[in-house]
């Protein structure tokens, strides 16, 4: 009568197999780095390159592209109208109206985003004083004071923000750095660069 043996395993098998799945993990554990971590660990892109393939990684579904090409201009407006209603010293508002803390703010996020990209800067710039005009005037338009409207148009555009993220099925870029909330604006302004051809 012949006797079976009991079939004995492959260790060389088993340790190629648990190569694999080591790799397998190790790829997961990169591509997870390569969402959370900041730009700051990179170098072989500008800068402002490495910040905005950063934030589009959170931003690939289409609709919330449009929902925050919406809601980030919203909130941008309503910051400002916020920090416009805050009321300033006496010496220093006696300078004028455009002397308060959203004037304060916007030239400190200029510095900032010179330093990233001038020419992005530039058109910041541009739309910050659009709307530091239309600010100066929202009262006498509308008999509302800024933060009447901007405290809703504030939450109505995170409730946008929100559903969009929710549709993404990834958590806002901010909650991993909050540079990204500047970030945000110019990704924005950035896109509408790319689509009329100008360089930044």
């Amino acid at each position: 009568m012949h006797t079976t043996k009991p079939t004995q395993c492959d260790s060389s098998g088993n340790t190629a197999a648990a190569s694999s799945r080591d790799q397998l993990d190790s790829a997961e554990i990169r591509n997870s780095e390569r969402v959370t971590a900041t730009p700051s660990g990179l170098k072989t892109q500008r800068a402002i390159d490495q910040w905005l393939n950063q934030y589009s990684l959170y931003h690939q579904n289409t609709l919330n592209k449009q929902i925050h090409f919406i809601c980030v201009p919203m909130i941008v407006f309503s910051i400002l109208g916020l920090l416009w209603s805050i009321p300033v010293p006496p010496p220093i508002a006696h300078w004028g109206d455009w002397v308060n803390i959203a004037t304060a703010v916007i030239l400190l996020s200029t510095l900032y985003y010179t330093r990233l990209a001038p020419s992005l800067a530039i058109g910041m710039l541009i739309i910050a004083s659009i709307s530091i005009f239309i600010l100066s005037h929202t009262e006498q338009w509308t008999g509302l004071k800024a933060w009447q409207w901007a405290v809703p148009l504030f939450i109505l555009a995170w409730i946008g923000q929100f559903i969009g993220h929710h549709i993404e099925g990834k958590k806002p870029a901010f909650a991993n750095d909050l540079q990204f909330l500047l970030i945000g604006p110019l990704w924005i302004l950035a896109d509408l660069y790319r689509r009329v051809g100008i360089v930044y």
